[in-house]
């Protein structure tokens, strides 16, 4: 399949890969700005960036936060580098993120190669890490700032060490420790390395699994242990507080029935391919038992706990993907050689690849929260910015991203009701801007604003969403808070 087309390609498949999947990612790195959902901001990038505003926040902390701060310590050393070079300009930095992200994502497509190589030939195992650079999501998740899509390469390089067949004595040390890196970035991996031990213990490789355990562990502690120590003070402080919030708040957030990640996997997989997919990533169950049994043991934990967001499935997709792949273009000719049946083959390729590629473009170019991080860099130009109003109506408050403002200290007021403005009249707060996120009910907000406050609102710009923000905002106002902003000079 790929031979045929792009014979260069297979001399130097890691190389290949490499480039491929760079070029592939970069309409991403360019002009996939913002961020997707709140997870992928607000921790990693707006807490080191008032850390480092404010040191006072992170001298004053008390208890333990429920998540891990070891991907926001890399974030809060990466902005002081950036400072130090004179690069203070929110959107510059957050090109460099993206690239390093992008750069970063690129060994999970080279190191699955190398896992399917392991149980694939070489044409096979190339063109399954093909497709999965070019699934539709992967380049806009890639530079994302998820935990969920930053713990896949560790993941993936853990595997290989984990499976390849010219084995050596140091590598389930190094699988212990990228499966601890793995752990660091998203706690639930655990269940993957747990698993993993499970599988040698019950295998009667007792060595094997003792190795293992006391080299995850021991990373572990020097990883994720001694981070908490120097935060917290004791180790893994974040990893018991996050266990504990999560058995006491599971019914808080997103919940669904146990089949829903098998729908999500279903649809982002593109049907009828996906049922494909889906049914030959267990096929061979035991030849691939290392590989296949930590992933399904992921999928069923998330299927049973009662939070279910779509990102918590991530670090797994890609690996269902191209196990899925790789063992469909092996048997395909086997099984689908009959006529009908190629055909059919056939339009199910054809018909993940007519949704696919314009998928692709589409979110390689979407601009996430485009009206909220705009609205507050567009301000971060102004030098007479002493508050800013923001007023969101009927849609209701939502967290603004200060990073993009980059005026630490000047205030940004949520306004989502009458009342609010009310408070802030009575309280004598400051603000001379004001931000409406509003599209039929702008007019009605704006001489709403006007009375209260007692000034008039001058029109200065108008930012209006994504198409994809859009589109997911009209589907579903109530999670997708996706509006035009308009913004005004309070005169």
């Amino acid at each position: 399949m790929v031979t045929s087309f792009f014979p260069f390609l297979i001399k130097n498949p890691v190389v290949s890969l490499f480039l491929i999947t760079f070029l592939i990612n970069l309409p991403a790195v360019f002009f996939s700005k913002g961020y997707g959902m709140h997870d992928d901001h607000f921790g990693p990038i707006e807490q080191p960036w008032e850390i480092i505003n404010n040191p006072k926040v992170w001298e004053n902390r008390t208890t333990p936060h429920a998540h891990s701060i070891f991907y926001p310590l890399i974030h809060y050393l990466l902005f002081k580098l950036f400072y130090s070079l004179s690069i203070k300009d929110p959107q510059d930095i957050m090109l460099i993120v993206r690239l390093l992200h992008s750069l970063y994502s690129i060994l999970t497509i080279v190191f699955m190669y190398k896992i399917l190589k392991e149980f694939y030939e070489e044409t096979i195992a190339f063109c399954s890490s093909f497709i999965l650079a070019l699934l539709w999501f992967m380049p806009f998740l890639s530079v994302r700032n998820l935990i969920e899509m930053v713990c896949i390469p560790p993941l993936t390089i853990g595997f290989y060490f984990l499976v390849r067949k010219n084995q050596k004595p140091a590598d389930i040390f190094l699988v212990g420790f990228f499966f601890a890196l793995a752990f660091a970035f998203r706690y639930q991996t655990f269940f993957i390395s747990g698993t993993v031990f499970l599988i040698f213990l019950f295998s009667k490789k007792i060595q094997k699994a003792i190795k293992f355990a006391l080299s995850f562990l021991l990373f572990v502690f020097l990883i994720q242990g001694s981070v908490d120590i120097f935060a917290w003070g004791y180790p893994l402080a974040s990893f018991f507080e996050y266990v504990r919030y999560n058995l006491t708040h599971s019914g808080d957030y997103v919940t669904g029935p146990f089949y829903r990640y098998l729908l999500l996997l279903i649809g982002i997989f593109i049907p009828p391919l996906s049922f494909l997919i889906i049914y030959f990533f267990v096929k061979r169950f035991k030849e691939k038992l290392l590989v296949i049994l930590p992933i399904l043991v992921f999928f069923l934990f998330h299927s049973i706990f009662p939070n279910k967001q779509e990102r918590f499935i991530m670090p797994i997709v890609p690996f269902v993907f191209t196990f899925g792949v790789a063992e469909l273009i092996s048997r395909g000719r086997e099984i689908f050689n009959h006529r009908k049946r190629e055909v059919l083959y056939r339009i199910f390729w054809i018909i993940f690849w007519v949704f696919n590629v314009p998928l692709l473009v589409l979110f390689s170019f979407n601009y996430g929260k485009k009206s909220r991080c705009e609205a507050l860099y567009y301000l971060s130009k102004k030098p007479d910015v002493a508050g800013v109003l923001q007023i969101t109506g009927k849609i209701g408050p939502f967290k603004p991203p200060l990073f993009y403002l980059n005026k630490y200290g000047t205030p940004v007021y949520e306004i989502p009701n009458v009342d609010s403005l009310v408070q802030f009249v009575t309280k004598q707060r400051k603000a001379n801007y004001a931000v409406i996120f509003a599209d039929e009910e702008l007019d009605s907000l704006k001489k709403i604003t006007e009375q209260i406050l007692g000034r008039n609102l001058q029109l200065e710009t108008q930012i209006q969403p994504s198409i994809v923000d859009y589109v997911l905002y009209k589907l579903n106002p109530r999670y997708n808070k996706n509006q035009v902003a308009t913004i005004f000079k309070i005169q």
